[in-house]
């Protein structure tokens, strides 16, 4: 994956540093200035539920994570939204409701609602307000912002694989409710803003975004040992202009880049299911401390997959 470009304004004597484009390196959940930097992470999760396979936003882990930012991000393992799985054995815990999550996910918590400490099944992008210190979960600038620009873009992958004989379950899939299927049409529709108010979660403010999400029309290809793997793109947009603004604990801002739910019927037997969100472009200006600078992130990716 590609380094972020970074430009960077020092306001108080109007100097532009020269941009810089790094090698195809990892990319680290923050990025930044030494004076001044934002944090952000993108993250994936599959769920199986029992009479479906697929993702479903709402499902919760329960609060058995870190608290606080300063615990986030002392974490030698990141929060993750697993539930019932076994990242180092690849398989699940519990066969009759498991979650992988994967990726670098929200400080604390991912949902408006939810208590400190736990994780909805989302798939999402995150962003914090500006700090001198980007790797602790501290020192965030008081009043400072940092705005999503408009048209935010992310592209999901789906992967469905099923046995030679349970092609029909191939066949079975839809996104709330709506068949998504190769012999159907594409598929529409929107996201309603969610800001989580001071009572609500205590360090994320916007949870959800306006924004637009299109579902084209899969394919279902027969592999070369009989079985099926059912392929689809859903890409999510953001309808408006996002500033994430320092005030008291709120420190985080986020979009959930998926429909509330994607599912296939696993009656007839399954092998996997994989999703694969990458941002296609995400630009975010941030100010504080007398310091602006741009951040246009492009071609992060995480994956998520599960199977039986």
């Amino acid at each position: 994956m590609t380094q972020p470009i970074s430009r960077r304004t020092i306001a108080k004597a109007g100097v532009w540093s020269a941009p810089v484009v790094a090698a195809s390196v990892a990319v680290p959940s923050y990025a930044a200035s030494k004076e001044l930097g934002i944090q952000h992470g993108l993250f994936v999760s599959a769920q199986y539920g029992g009479g479906f396979v697929g993702y479903a936003s709402s499902t919760s882990t329960g609060p058995i994570h870190p608290t606080t930012p300063e615990a986030y991000f002392a974490s030698s393992s990141k929060p993750e939204s697993d539930l019932n799985w076994d990242d180092s054995a690849s398989k699940p815990t519990n066969p009759d409701l498991f979650i992988n999550g994967e990726g670098t996910f929200t400080p604390v918590n991912n949902s408006q609602t939810a208590s400190a400490g736990s994780y909805v099944a989302a798939s999402g992008f995150w962003w914090s307000v500006p700090t001198t210190n980007e790797a602790t979960g501290t020192a965030y600038v008081v009043n400072s912002t940092a705005t999503l620009a408009k048209g935010a873009t992310f592209v999901t992958e789906v992967e469905f694989t099923v046995p030679a004989k349970a092609l029909n379950s191939a066949k079975t899939g839809k996104i709330n409710g709506q068949v998504w299927s190769p012999t159907g049409r594409k598929l529409t529709g929107k996201t309603t803003e969610l800001v989580a108010s001071a009572g609500q979660a205590k360090y994320l403010s916007i949870a959800q975004t306006d924004g637009t999400w299109t579902a084209e029309v899969p394919t279902i290809t027969q592999n070369s040992d009989g079985t099926y793997t059912f392929k689809g793109t859903i890409t999510y947009t953001t309808s408006k202009a996002y500033t994430l603004k320092q005030t008291g604990n709120k420190y985080y801002g986020q979009v959930v880049i998926m429909p509330a739910q994607v599912n296939f019927s696993p009656a007839l037997g399954w092998i996997s299911y994989k999703q694969t969100s990458s941002i296609q472009n995400a630009t975010i200006t941030y100010t504080g401390n007398g310091i602006s600078d741009t951040l246009a992130l492009a071609g992060e990716a995480t994956t998520a997959q599960i199977n039986p």
